[in-house]
């Protein structure tokens, strides 16, 4: 596994205080005494292929609304160690915004090599941020986001793309399959800014 690096991300103020971990009808918690932001990409996404009552269409404003997306991963530390590693999503737009972690990724590569050709992401609002807290929730209705990121063989990334499905629980089964082809949003690339390695501050693994 590859050494996640600590980096400080000027650009973005953020800022995660977590007390704990909570679970659907069990209540576990974690004290953490540091959270280091380790990688963080930040863009506008315009619709490509939106149906109105996509409840992302409805935080950006309507079908035509562009959104605002921060993307990254964070090192979970106690007692000095890093406890575990979490991939974060963050969408906003005219009506507000959301934040979710992520549940489950999928890694492709460039034949013969260890250059990743693409990855894509899993989130959804059953693990997400909530004040200080993670908690998991799986009371309908589940909403989520398959994101997905396209890398050159220099590994820069060139194309990034966002599903949204106001129904997670099909949406992590159908993951799996091919990248869905509604509710898309494709990222204006001239308006993307990140801070850090992307293709080694990938997701280590979560509690699921």
């Amino acid at each position: 596994m590859k050494k996640l690096i600590p980096l400080g991300l000027s650009f973005i103020g953020v800022c995660f205080l977590f007390s704990s971990f909570v679970f659907a009808g069990e209540e576990v918690r974690y004290d953490f005494d540091d959270v280091e932001v380790i990688y963080a990409a930040k863009f506008t996404a315009n619709p490509v292929n939106v149906q109105a009552d996509n409840w992302l269409a409805e935080l950006a404003g309507g079908t035509d609304k562009s959104i605002e997306v921060l993307y990254g991963v964070v090192n979970l530390k106690k007692n000095q160690e890093t406890f575990l590693a979490e991939e974060f999503i963050k969408v906003s737009g005219q009506k507000g915004s959301e934040r979710f972690l992520v549940n489950s990724g999928s890694y492709y590569y460039y034949e013969g090599t260890n250059k990743y050709e693409s990855i894509k992401s899993f989130f959804w609002s059953a693990k997400q941020l909530v004040d200080n807290v993670v908690v998991k929730d799986f009371t309908p209705p589940i909403k989520s986001i398959t994101f997905y990121r396209k890398f050159a063989e220099s590994q820069n990334i060139y194309m990034i793309l966002l599903s949204s499905s106001n129904d997670g629980e099909s949406a992590s089964q159908e993951f799996w399959s091919a990248f869905p082809e509604e509710n898309l949003y494709e990222a204006d690339m001239d308006t993307f800014v990140d801070k850090g390695d992307s293709t080694e501050n990938m997701f280590t693994g979560a509690l699921k």
